[in-house]
């Protein structure tokens, strides 16, 4: 089956911010790490490299997601109305809280780079 050009759009959407969360990432997570090495025993420091990590995770797992939705979708040769709307739904709430994230992150990334 393929997919609605709707449902493209937003699968595309969410790729990128996951591209550019994950480059946030890694520029934060070496700033951080590069604190920690010269202040091992900063807590704020370690807290920060534990949140940003975690962010890394959350990532990770919203690629997974999002393909295991994609996959739900296009396996069934003619899913319901309500399972389209229902992975619409599961996808917006991913990019939602992708957009959170993002905005955390690059907080973070600011406060390091001071």
């Amino acid at each position: 089956m393929t997919l609605h050009s709707n449902f493209n759009t937003l699968v595309e959407q969410i790729n990128d911010e996951l591209n550019n969360l994950d480059r946030e990432l890694s520029q934060a997570i070496e700033l951080v790490r590069a604190r920690i090495t010269l202040f091992p025993d900063n807590f704020i420091s370690i807290q920060l490299y534990a949140s940003l990590n975690n962010y890394a995770l959350f990532v990770e797992n919203t690629r997974r997601r999002t393909q295991e939705t994609l996959q739900y979708l296009t396996i069934d040769e003619s899913p319901s109305d309500q399972d389209i709307q229902e992975a619409g739904e599961d996808l917006s709430e991913q990019l939602g809280r992708l957009l959170e994230a993002k905005i955390v992150v690059s907080n973070i990334k600011i406060r390091l780079e001071k």
